[in-house]
Order: C-alpha cells, then sequence, then structure tokens
C-alpha cells in the first residue's frame, strides 16, 4: 500500500483536530506581553492565517481590539471554536490564507503561526499586501521542537523528520529562510524568540505526534510501526514516566510593502 499524499491544504489535518488542540505546544506569555508592548496590540485588529484549533488566536484575542481567525479545514475551524469560547472579539473565517475574503486594509498585524510553510507565498503575498494597513507587519510564528542542548528533543525530531521524507517525499524544510527574504520588504524583517517548556508522558506525546499532518491514522498501514518509534525513544529518554521539550517560538516579523 503506497501512502497518499494530501496536496488540498483544506485537508491536511483531517480527522487530527482533537490531537492538535489536545497536545500541541500553545505560545508562551512572553510573547504576547512583548508583542503587546512594543507593537502597541491593545487597539490594532490582528489576522491570523491557517489559525488551526486556536492556540495562538484564543491568546493574542486578550491583548488585542479584534481577531480575524482565518482557518479553511471546517474540523480545524470547529474545534477552535469549541476551544475559543467566550472570546467575543474573534471572527471566524473559513477560508484559505490565501483568498480570504477580508476587506482591504482590515489587518495591523496579519500573524502566520505554524503555518506559513503551507501557503503558496506569491498568492498569499498578494492577498496579506492587501489586508494589511500601510504601515502594518507581517509576523511568521514557529514553534521549535528541537533544542540542541536537549538530546531526547533532538532524537525525536529526527525520527519525526524521516517519516515525513518517507511519507510524503519531502524533507522537512517549513523554515526555509529564502521563503522569508523573498516575502519581506527588502528581505529585511527582526527575529525574536521566546524559551518556554512543558514535560509530555507517553500517551502525550503520541498525541503530539499524532497531530502531525503527515502522521499515519489508527489502523493505516504504517500506524503501529510509526508509533513502536515514538515508544522506544520515549522509554530511553523518560524520568519519572514523563519527557521534556524546551519548546523555542521563533517570530519573524518585518514590513511587506
Amino acid at each position: 500500500m503506497k501512502y497518499t499524499v494530501i496536496k488540498d491544504s483544506k485537508k491536511f489535518y483531517n480527522g487530527k483536530q482533537e490531537d492538535y488542540s489536545k497536545y500541541r505546544p500553545t505560545y508562551p506569555t512572553s510573547l504576547f506581553e512583548f508583542l503587546y508592548k512594543e507593537y502597541s496590540l491593545k487597539n490594532k485588529t490582528i489576522t491570523e492565517l491557517g489559525a488551526g484549533t486556536g492556540k495562538f488566536s484564543k491568546i493574542i484575542s486578550s491583548y488585542c481590539k479584534q481577531v480575524y481567525y482565518v482557518e479553511p479545514n471546517v474540523d480545524m475551524i470547529n474545534k477552535g471554536k469549541e476551544y475559543c469560547k467566550g472570546c467575543k472579539n474573534i471572527v471566524y473565517i473559513n477560508k484559505s490564507a490565501e483568498k480570504t475574503e477580508l476587506p482591504e486594509n482590515s489587518t495591523d498585524i496579519a500573524f502566520a503561526v505554524q503555518s506559513f510553510h503551507w501557503f503558496d507565498k506569491i498568492k498569499l503575498k498578494k492577498e496579506v499586501s492587501k489586508l494589511l494597513k500601510p504601515d502594518g507587519f507581517f509576523a511568521i510564528v514557529w514553534n521549535d521542537w528541537v533544542d540542541d542542548n536537549n538530546e531526547f528533543s533532538k532524537e525525536y525530531f529526527k525520527y519525526i523528520n524521516t517519516w515525513n521524507t518517507k511519507l510524503t517525499g519531502k524533507k522537512y524544510q517549513h523554515k526555509n529562510i529564502d521563503d522569508r527574504k523573498n516575502f519581506f520588504i527588502n528581505g529585511e524583517y527582526k527575529t525574536y524568540t521566546f524559551i518556554h517548556s512543558k514535560d509530555y508522558s507517553l500517551d502525550m506525546l503520541i498525541g503530539l505526534s499524532k497531530s502531525l499532518s503527515y502522521a499515519p491514522k489508527q489502523g493505516s498501514e504504517f500506524y503501529d510501526e510509526f508509533i513502536d518509534g515514538i515508544v522506544i525513544i520515549f522509554n530511553k529518554y523518560k524520568n519519572q514516566d514523563m519527557v521534556h521539550f524546551d519548546f523555542h517560538t521563533e517570530m519573524y516579523i518585518g514590513r511587506i510593502h
């Protein structure tokens, strides 16, 4: 049985919304406090492109005036509505990042959080240029799971990366520097890093792994093999039945016009 690569971005996370919402890391308070202070978030309108299950939008909604939550996957956006229940300043847009149908000049800062690698960069730049106010910013945010000082995270990341290549035929390259340089005006942007930590039990680590877009689904040909490797790595590095991540939240922010 040959693995079938999903090419439609609206289907990347079909059926993965529960694991994604429950086990993916969130984002550190220090990031939002920095944005609030340095980019005057209080009166700003934010657009998050590819907002997933709302982990970023939920937090930033308490720091800004309004959030446009753009997500093409129906399962993910429905989970996001549940996750962000009570956030009165979030507007849900079930559209693609490349065609949001939002008004021109409606956004002070547009964010691509854990999503920039999925987008058609040419179409995205055109759309973001339309959305942003003349003095607006575009920001790319990643939760990097690997830490050079953490042997567990290095081995885990190497393992899941081999599965990405095995199942999709592609190398892991979500943080392509050329993509960033070509997107920001004159290739100029500022880089910030915020570190936060989280411990994972085996069940949590399996859930995190299952949330990956390319992870085999339960009952599929490769599922047991995939999970067995996760268990081996967990048992190798566990301490009191937990493994430790030091997540590096990286933000690249600048102008695109």
